[in-house]
């Protein structure tokens, strides 16, 4: 029988859905300062076709879009990509946004299609070497990438034990070593107080 613990991740914050779980993401104010880390590690310009890897509800691909790009954004749960989309209907119908269900691992999209990808407090739930080559065939050559994640060992009020202990959380040189294993150059791990990690590589 599941643990109370997983069932709570799963449906929260692994593959969040429900009311609450839809409340709980349509603007989640916590991640906002991750959010502006991303974005200032981006450097986002009009010219730029951005992928974005667990949307949520929307609020980080609604400020790239400020930017003048366009954007994918991609979860797989169907509520946040409903939740996502709604958030950013104007830019869906103008054709700046496209708002599709899918896995990390497994993206329905073609090869070397983006200039840059980002990703926030996800990677710790995904199948890192997939999610990783995933990214790399879908980026253009010299296309970027931000991953904004969780570093080990975090507070327990910034991940509570039960939630951190069904997280792959990696040391910055392994991250380094995914990274590179994965085919990407240029790969660093910037510390963002003692928490976060801000993974960023070119393909």
């Amino acid at each position: 029988m599941p643990h109370l613990a997983d069932l709570l991740t799963d449906h929260l914050l692994r593959r969040p859905r429900g009311r609450i779980a839809r409340r709980m993401w349509r603007d989640m104010k916590a991640h906002h300062e991750m959010f502006r880390d991303t974005l200032g590690a981006l450097k986002l310009d009009p010219a730029d076709r951005l992928l974005e890897i667990g949307c949520g509800g929307g609020t980080f691909v609604q400020w790239a879009l400020e930017s003048g790009c366009h954007a994918t954004a991609v979860d797989h749960s169907a509520d946040m990509v409903q939740l996502s989309a709604k958030n950013n209907a104007d830019a869906v119908r103008s054709g700046r946004l496209e708002v599709i269900n899918a896995q990390a691992e497994a993206l329905p999209l073609p090869d070397e299609q983006f200039s840059c990808a980002a990703m926030t407090n996800a990677f710790f739930f995904l199948d890192a070497p997939r999610a990783l080559a995933e990214l790399r065939r879908v980026l253009a050559p010299g296309g970027r990438i931000v991953i904004h994640t969780l570093a080990p060992n975090p507070p327990a009020s910034v991940a509570p034990p039960p939630v951190a202990r069904r997280m792959r959380l990696y040391p910055d040189d392994e991250l380094v070593a995914l990274l590179d294993a994965a085919g990407f150059t240029e790969s660093k791990v910037t510390r963002i107080g003692d928490c976060f990690q801000l993974l960023t590589a070119t393909r």
